[in-house]
């Protein structure tokens, strides 16, 4: 007997639009340098988690991103803005640390959308698939609205 194998997903990890990961104004991400993926220009200043899994990696001390090891050993990077990695001040508040096991849709970090704003930091933030593990046939979903822990973002086997 064949058995049609089962379609996963990774969902929405903000409120807001999604987008190519070609349409993103930074030649790492837009190019695809550290992985494919999507981009969601944010509605607000809260990052939930995509899927289930592991947190891999914190970067500290800006809290920009954050790296999840999921059980089929699929590896996601959210990367929170452009060029963050060099903010000075405390602008992200993370809410989760190195090695602990989250749940889609938990909260992982957060900040004020208008102080970055006011420094001039575009907020749009990426989900970069950075080791496909053992997922097969990864597809991602068109652009358009999406709610955080609602909307399917890429979909795989």
């Amino acid at each position: 007997m064949f058995f049609k194998k089962k379609t996963h997903s990774l969902k929405a990890y903000a409120d807001g639009q999604l987008l190519s990961i070609e349409k993103v104004n930074d030649e790492v991400f837009s190019k695809k340098m550290m992985g494919d993926g999507v981009a969601i220009r944010p509605a607000n200043g809260t990052v939930v988690a995509p899927c289930d899994g592991v947190i891999s990696v914190v970067f500290e001390p800006t809290y920009h991103a954050i790296g999840i090891t999921m059980d089929n050993q699929m590896e996601v990077l959210l990367h929170i803005g452009l060029d963050t990695v060099n903010l000075k001040e405390p602008i992200f508040q993370c809410k989760v640390k190195k090695g602990q096991r989250i749940s889609c849709g938990d909260v992982l970090v957060t900040y004020d959308e208008n102080q970055l704003k006011s420094m001039n930091v575009d907020n749009i933030t990426m989900c970069v698939i950075t080791s496909q593990g053992q997922a097969k046939d990864v597809t991602f979903a068109p652009e358009g609205k999406v709610m955080a822990g609602m909307d399917d973002i890429l979909t795989y086997k």
